[in-house]
């Protein structure tokens, strides 16, 4: 199999009903991408509802995938490459017309467990960064290589149409957190450290493994003057240092309603310029990620309606959902445990799987909607996940193991969803009021109903995004997302929003 191409993206758009202006082209690259991409964030191979959506959106005109070495400690690549292998073989799709993007950089999971070990052999990554106990980065060639080696196979994939570092920022996180030397030192270690991985990028381009290479970045809409700011510029001007037929080709960076630095700072060419007029300007593709997710000043606003759960039934169903997920952990740790001699790998000197316990108080536990999606999203679903893919390697395909696990999954499903209608009553209200708003702001928002759908559409409709990635995980995610993409065009949609936000802000101030 080989690269996405230009004949076979375009004739992929020409078989599926969506308007001309729900697809475009991808930069320079010559591919036809939807502008709606599915971003693989949080989706595995194991859930059932993964795989479903995933399928809707590649039979529904969806043809651009945006996936991670680390999302789902790979079970995200894994679940991309065998989807794509199934209708490919049922000859529903053709490699061919798929544009699949990956991104390599953070050491998490599998990952951290393998520098970890080669740190003991006295082989270790070199420039590694050790952001936090379990997350270190690391964009050294001799990591990328490994990534991009672990990557493919994952993917069941020869070739790799673009591979993104990930999040380069984390040196200057990490360094300017230790106090390790001035910014400017750091930043020329920076981008010298970007410009030794745009090499080996290079290099992977020449041998075929890769078609396109760029960088995923959540500075790259910052002010210049931001202490973790990546430039663009900068990284444009390392490319063509290399080569004037480089193939750095594709950006990605965080846009939403209240996150329009991309649209607005100009921080490039001496501040004449914002990040996505530079990359229209160079004629880059660009990806934008968390369009539902914003982040307003220090808490997460998401941009999306909530069902809701009321005090009464939540009483009701909850006390049973959280017994059936203790008794399920029970029956792991005292008969799934043992019978499937986890005690050669795993040390069980407390639980391995506890939420039962420490959630049973879950109605009264968390202050608010934000508070409970923090706890769900970094602390919860991880080290679940975690856990999971781990024992799931040692059982080998057992029996025992694939009920137990799919029952797991099952109840611990349940108590979420619960806990995420309890405590999303409040932001179900602040959602429904940032609709209205919306629609007054800009009237051509009204015909879709759905707060998600005006979010998007609003993002679809910034000239010069090439593609919106969003976190499809069910069908249903992926048909809210079809509407938008469907949705008439609005023209001028920016600058409306743009007052309405500045003049909360400024009256946010003044109360303050």
């Amino acid at each position: 199999m080989s690269f996405a191409s230009k004949d076979k993206t375009a004739a992929y758009h020409a078989r599926h009903y969506l308007p001309h202006a729900a697809r475009g082209e991808f930069g320079s690259t010559g591919w036809t991408v939807s502008r709606l991409g599915f971003g693989c964030y949080r989706v595995d191979e194991i859930t059932a509802e993964h795989a479903a959506a995933l399928k809707l959106a590649l039979r529904s005109g969806i043809n651009l995938i945006d996936t991670s070495t680390n999302y789902t400690d790979g079970g995200s690549e894994r679940l991309v490459g065998r989807v794509l292998q199934e209708l490919i073989k049922s000859g529903e799709l053709l490699r061919e017309e798929i544009v699949v993007v990956s991104k390599a950089g953070y050491v998490q999971g599998q990952n951290l467990h393998l520098a970890q070990e080669r740190e003991r052999q006295g082989r270790n990554f070199p420039e590694m960064v050790k952001y936090m106990q379990n997350c270190w980065h690391c964009l050294h060639p001799d990591f990328l290589s490994d990534q991009l080696f672990r990557s493919l196979a994952r993917l069941q994939l020869d070739h790799l149409d673009v591979l993104l570092l990930h999040n380069p920022e984390y040196f200057l996180s990490d360094a300017l957190h230790r106090k390790n030397g001035d910014i400017e030192a750091l930043r020329q270690e920076y981008y010298r450290r970007l410009r030794e991985a745009f090499v080996f990028l290079e290099k992977q381009v020449a041998a075929g493994r890769l078609a396109y290479y760029g960088v995923s970045s959540n500075t790259f809409p910052h002010a210049a003057s931001h202490p973790e700011f990546t430039s663009l510029e900068r990284l444009w001007e390392i490319a063509e240092s290399l080569s004037p037929q480089h193939h750095f080709r594709v950006i990605q960076f965080p846009a939403n309603l209240f996150e329009t630095g991309a649209m607005f700072e100009k921080n490039q060419c001496d501040q004449t310029q914002t990040v996505l007029e530079f990359a229209r300007e160079k004629k880059l593709g660009t990806l934008v990620n968390r369009p539902l997710n914003a982040m307003r000043g220090d808490r997460m606003v998401r941009l999306a309606s909530f069902p809701t759960l009321e005090p009464a039934e939540a009483g009701q169903i909850f006390p049973k959902q959280i017994d059936a997920l203790a008794a399920a952990e029970k029956s792991f740790a005292q008969t799934v445990f043992h019978e499937l001699n986890f005690e050669r790998f795993v040390k069980a000197d407390r639980p391995i799987f506890a939420w039962g316990e420490h959630l049973q108080d879950g109605l009264t536990l968390f202050q608010n909607w934000a508070h409970w999606d923090h706890v769900k999203q970094h602390v919860i679903e991880p080290q679940t996940e975690t856990a999971l893919q781990a024992l799931r390697e040692k059982a080998g395909g057992a029996a025992k193991w694939e009920g137990w696990e799919t029952f797991y999954r099952d109840c611990l499903a349940a108590v979420i969803n619960t806990l995420s209608r309890y405590h999303g009553r409040d932001a179900a209200a602040d959602a429904d009021r940032l609709s209205r708003q919306l629609d007054e702001a800009v009237p051509g928002l009204k015909t879709s109903p759905a707060l998600s759908q005006k979010a998007l559409r609003v993002l679809l409709n910034v000239s010069g995004l090439d593609g919106v990635l969003l976190g499809m995980r069910r069908p249903a995610y992926v048909e809210d997302g079809i509407m938008a993409l469907r949705a008439e065009r609005i023209d001028q949609v920016l600058l409306p929003l743009q007052k309405l936000f500045d003049h909360q802000d400024t009256k946010a101030r003044r109360k303050a």
